[in-house]
């Protein structure tokens, strides 16, 4: 009797071994999967875009065994991963300077040492086709160095030593994307405050594309005269307006999660400048981007619509740091009547 109960535990065990490899072989799939494809920078003398950026994002239906796309989806789900993917140029036979396509992305995922270290399929991917990569030959040039404040307005009263810099930029002559300066950003009250008591060391940066900078390694002087005698503190009540491009006037307005504090703006300015700056229609902006119709929420600093010849002159500038709004965009109705103030930028 004992053997029969040994024999039928055994046979129980062992056909529970067998169901729990069969589930483990099992694939699994992980559909409609984001994926994001990074230009190299692996040679500093190339510069590399897609579909005009730094990186594309790619929807992928992937499949592998139920063990490692349950892993996989776990480290997702905690941000331990991420699939991104670096797209090498070099490797693609694209180093040569020009435009090229990539014909077939879902091959591309499949054969990215991320998936084979997952041992994964991707089954597929959309777009399927990227037609638009290019490939910019840098070279060394000399540019002239500029130096901006955090919202990348001229701070013209700056001394920066060298005032120049030699650097990789793009070797496109004649062409919009042409480079013909460098910039030196600082980026808060407390930089600046520092760059008038004495000296602020930065490295110049070339904006290559949205989001996309390259550094230089060599690093600059900034300093900054005293404040002028006539430039005080004041605090005004802001008026929000708002920059859409042609696509979107009209078709969206902007759905605030987090409402922009511009009821008193603290700013140094002389009287002259802050007088201007009241005159403004709108005192802050905030900018609608086409790409903002796509996500579900956007934080963006606001612009703060200084008088540009005295920002110019250094007799106006915000005394604190910018705020931020996040919001996002909703299509506009028939029926909607409390529409905001809208400034039109012209499509490009």
């Amino acid at each position: 009797m004992l053997a029969k109960i040994k024999k039928a535990a055994l046979v129980i065990f062992i056909t529970c071994l067998i169901w729990v490899w069969a589930d483990l072989s099992l694939d699994k799939s992980l559909s409609g999967q984001t994926m994001t494809i990074i230009a190299s920078k692996a040679n500093p003398k190339l510069w590399v875009t897609i579909d005009g950026k730094a990186e594309v994002q790619i929807k992928a239906d992937i499949s592998g065994p139920t063990v490692k796309i349950s892993e996989l989806n776990k480290r997702i789900q905690t941000g331990e991963e991420k699939l991104d993917v670096v797209f090498d140029p070099e490797k693609e036979n694209m180093a040569t300077p020009g435009d090229y396509s990539l014909s077939d992305v879902r091959k591309f995922l499949a054969e990215s040492e991320k998936i084979r270290d997952y041992g994964l399929t991707v089954k597929s991917a959309q777009p399927d086709k990227i037609s638009d990569i290019k490939v910019v030959a840098l070279k060394e040039k000399t540019l002239p160095i500029k130096c901006v404040d955090e919202a990348d307005n001229e701070i013209p009263v700056a001394k920066i030593t060298p005032e120049i810099v030699t650097m990789l930029a793009p070797d496109i002559p004649s062409t919009a994307e042409q480079i013909i300066e460098a910039r030196v950003k600082l980026t808060s009250a407390a930089e600046r405050k520092q760059a008038r008591g004495g000296t602020i060391t930065k490295n110049p940066y070339i904006t290559l594309a949205k989001n996309e900078v390259r550094y230089s390694e060599a690093i600059v002087k900034i300093e900054l005269p005293a404040l002028s005698e006539d430039m005080k503190p004041y605090t005004i009540r802001g008026t929000l307006g708002f920059i859409f491009s042609a696509n979107l006037a009209g078709r969206y307005e902007v759905e605030f999660t987090k409402r922009p504090e511009i009821g008193s703006i603290p700013i140094l300015a002389t009287p002259e400048a802050k007088d201007a700056y009241e005159q403004k229609q709108f005192e802050v902006l905030l900018e609608v981007q086409d790409d903002d119709v796509s996500q579900a929420e956007v934080t963006r600093q606001i612009v703060y619509n200084f008088p540009a010849q005295y920002v110019r002159e250094d007799k106006i500038r915000l005394k604190g740091d910018p705020v931020e709004a996040k919001f996002k965009l909703v299509p506009v109705t028939a029926t909607d009547q409390n529409q905001p103030t809208i400034i039109i930028t012209a499509s490009e």
